[in-house]
Order: structure tokens, then sequence, then C-alpha cells
């Protein structure tokens, strides 16, 4: 059976041979297309692979967000039993409040109250000044600010390190209705930049905003595990206490589902220009047919079967499948480098990007498909004139002789 493979492959390769520009035609054909969806995907995958380093850069995917959930008894908040239920399954855990004020100015702004090891847990650093627990003076609402909201408020507001500010806290009254709280601060520090929400908060002790909003109950908890190989273990043993839970991996799985859909879309788009290599196989093979009926006939009258007959014409197919994808794989090499030293150039210039190493990323798996969809178009668009060929009459072939 091996050697009849061989026979068969030969003697395609010896047809195709005979026909060096047709052939060379349908190659360029597929081999085109091929190219463009391995560079097209090519460019949706650098594209996933940028967004989700993004992320990585800017979020610790160590911590874990733990707010109040929802059963259908009502809503699970987070009480000082929960927390130390919460305890048994990760060793940092920082519950906090948080409530939203507006200095005079009117910028509104978040206020946490947390513990000290919220900031071993976020990594929080100083640009100036002294933390807030780091006083004599208890009674004394001190807060270290944002890097962002630090800007606003000193520019804006007139703001310095020790003199105190005003701002107002929104609580409701029984009867539903707002009331208004002012709230005297001092700042007493402000953070550096950290790429992220922090920087337009504000921190104080969690005991004193406790008392500021009259609050029971913790807002939320912030979790840190030790790797990140952790954090969907320690999530489900804190949703099964009722609460709910988020953390940068959902950012990461909803960027990725997101750029799969983008990516299989332009793939799409750009697979139609397969369609041309496809009709330039169906259109050689019907031709071949044509040309080749008395071999067909001569063939048949020898005792060649229907099933050799059709193998013939498939193994011409799939030559030119092989070979197509093989050429289409090395051109959408060509076109993803270029794609990658030209589009990055421009987005860096005119979309003010940052550093960007790479816009396209080739694969082994993406190179794999591209030989994989080649064969499939060729062979799928060979098996009419296959077919036709295997159907042949004998008789009639031979007629034309």
């Amino acid at each position: 059976m091996v050697n009849g493979l061989i026979e068969e492959f030969a003697m395609a390769i010896r047809q195709l041979r005979l026909k060096k520009l047709r052939t060379l035609l349908i190659l360029l054909g597929i081999a085109i297309g091929v190219a463009t969806v391995v560079a097209v995907v090519s460019f949706g995958e650098g594209l996933r692979i940028n967004a989700v380093e993004e992320i990585q850069k800017s979020r610790d995917l160590t911590l874990i967000e733990v707010s109040p959930g929802i059963r259908g008894d009502g809503l699970v908040l987070i009480s000082n039993s929960k927390v130390e239920e919460i305890k048994e399954h990760a060793e940092l855990v920082c519950p906090y409040v948080k409530d939203a004020y507006v200095s005079p100015s009117g910028t509104y702004f978040e206020l946490f109250g947390v513990q000290e090891v919220y900031r071993s847990a976020n990594e929080l650093e100083l640009a100036g000044g002294t933390w807030f627990d780091s006083g004599e003076d208890s009674e004394e609402n001190r807060i270290v600010l944002g890097s962002d909201l630090w800007e606003k408020l000193e520019k804006i507001d007139g703001a310095k390190i020790g003199t105190p500010i005003t701002a107002s806290l929104r609580l409701y009254g029984e009867d539903g209705r707002p009331l208004d709280k002012k709230v005297t601060f001092t700042p007493v520090g402000h953070l550096k930049p950290s790429g992220n929400e922090i920087d337009s908060g504000a921190f104080m002790k969690l005991e004193s905003a406790k008392e500021l909003s009259e609050k029971e109950h913790y807002d939320g908890i912030l979790i840190k595990v030790e790797s990140s190989s952790l954090v969907h273990e320690t999530r489900e043993q804190v949703e099964k206490l009722g609460l709910s839970t988020s953390s940068a991996q959902d950012e990461i799985d909803s960027v990725n589902r997101i750029m799969n859909g983008v990516t299989l879309v332009l793939a799409f788009f750009s697979s139609i220009s397969l369609l041309v290599g496809g009709l330039m196989v169906i259109n050689t093979m019907v031709i071949s047919v044509y040309e080749r009926t008395r071999e067909i006939g001569i063939s048949k009258a020898l005792g060649a079967s229907e099933s050799d007959i059709l193998r013939m014409f498939l193994a011409e197919c799939l030559f030119i499948g092989t070979l197509g994808g093989f050429l289409g794989d090395f051109f959408g090499v060509l076109f993803a480098t270029l794609i990658d030293r030209a589009g990055r150039a421009l987005l860096m210039s005119r979309l003010e990007i940052g550093s960007i190493e790479h816009l396209t990323a080739l694969n082994f798996k993406i190179l794999a498909a591209g030989i994989l969809i080649s064969l499939l178009v060729s062979v799928i668009s060979g098996l009419y004139p296959a077919w036709r060929a295997s159907k042949l009459d004998p008789v009639r072939a031979l007629r034309q002789l």
C-alpha cells in the first residue's frame, strides 16, 4: 500500500510538472491566501498578548477583591465573622471600608479606611510626608493621598501637607433623604504613582473611617495569596461563603475572549482570498480531466477502478495543498514581519502608545493551521473534478483516441 501511495504521488508530481505555469499560478493563489490568514491571525494574537501584558504590569495577579454577595434570601454582608472565616484560606486578609467624598472645589474621591496590612498587600510607597498611623494624635483624621488626587487637590484646593482640608460625605437618613456631613481631614502624606485606581483615592485608619461613615460592616476585603496559581482555589473558598470575588484574571479572561472574537472575524474576512486559490484548483482540475480523458479511459480499460482514478487526482490536490501551505507560511512570516516593523512604529508614533516589543506573534499552531487550511481548500476544491474523472465511461473516453 505504501508503494502504491508513493507511485500515485510520483505520478501527480509528473503531471504537475507538465503544466508548470498553471501549477505555479495555483500555488501562488493558495499561498497568498494562506499568508494573509497567517499574518492577520498573528496580528490579532500579538494584540491579545500585548493587552494581557499591560494588565499584568498594572495589576497584581496575586490579589483578590472581595465584595458583598447576593443570595436568594438577600445581601450577604462582610462582617467580622466572615473576615475570620476567610483568614482560614488566605494568609493576608485586608478588610476595608470606602466612601465617596467631595472637596470644596467639587473634586470627588474615594476615601479608604484600611489597616497596615493593606499597604503591604498593595506595595504602597510614600512620595512625601508620613503615614496616617504614624502620628501620636489618634483622634485627628489623618489621610494619605494617591498621586493623582494629591496633584488635583494641591492645584485646585491648595492642599498642603499638615494643613487641614474640609470635604463632604453624603449619608442617607432613615427616611432615605441625603445628608451632607462635613469632615475635616489633615493630609500627612502622598503616594508614588502606582498606575491603577489607587492613584485617585485617599487612605486613613480603618477605625476612624468606620466612625465617620457610621458603618458596622466592611465594604470589601483585599486578599493576597502567595502565587497566582492559588487565586482560583481561594476564590472558590470565598464564594462558598456567599461573597463575590474578582481579580486581574477576570480582565485577562475578558481580553482573551474579545481578542479571540476579533481574531476570528479578521481571519474569516482574510480567508476570502483563499476562495481565489480554491477556484483556481477547481478550474485547473476540471481542465485536467478534459485533457486526460483518453488517459483515464485507457487506465480504466486496463483495470483501474474508480477509487484508483479518484486517488490519482486527489494526490495532485494534496501535493498542491502541501506545497501551497508551506509557501503560504513562508509568505505569512514575511507579511507578519512587515506588519510588526511598520505597524509598531506607526502605533507608537501616531497613537502615542508606549513601548511595544512586538505587534505580531507567530507560533507553531498558527503555522500548522496555515498548512492544514491549504490542504483542506485544495482537497475540497478537487473533490468534484476527481469524482467526475472517476465516473467517466471508458468506452466514450477511448473513442477520443
